[in-house]
Formats: C-alpha cells, sequence, structure tokens
C-alpha cells in the first residue's frame, strides 16, 4: 500500500491497465479529487470526494490527487491484480 502525496504524481507498478483500491480519509470540510494521466501532463479527474471512501478503480499510469479546504486529507492506494 502507498500512501500518496498531494499534487505528486504516483506511478502504479504493476503497469498500464492495473487495478487498485484506493482510500480516502477526508479531513474536515475538505474536498479530494483524483486525478489520472496517460502521459503525466495531461490529467482528467477519476473521482472526487468529500467524505471518507473506499473503491477500486482501474490505474492509470499516472495518479496523483489534489485537496482542498485543508491539507489533512490523506490518500492510500494498494494495487490488486
Amino acid at each position: 500500500m502507498a500512501q500518496l502525496t498531494a499534487t505528486t504524481a504516483y506511478n502504479p507498478k504493476m503497469g498500464d491497465g492495473s487495478r487498485g483500491v484506493v482510500q480516502v480519509v477526508i479531513g474536515s470540510g475538505e474536498t479530494v479529487t483524483i486525478q489520472g494521466s496517460l502521459n503525466g501532463t495531461d490529467y482528467v479527474t477519476i473521482e472526487t470526494a468529500t467524505a471518507d471512501m473506499l473503491k477500486e478503480i482501474v490505474l492509470t499510469p499516472y495518479v496523483k490527487y489534489t485537496v482542498s479546504g485543508g491539507t489533512a486529507s490523506k490518500v492510500y492506494v494498494d494495487e490488486t491484480r
């Protein structure tokens, strides 16, 4: 399991098209946006969370998150097969 750092791209180790479980722990009043990119430059929103969340997603080659309204939120990724 990896803990992501806000705005820093994470590169899944299992390769393109792998799946992963994402856990979002929301800080009070914060919004987390999980983003993915195929080229590491152009990011699109995968999911937005305003409450704690656990969800399986297809992992793109680059995954990052942004947080608004504070700095307490955490995002974890666990790659699956």
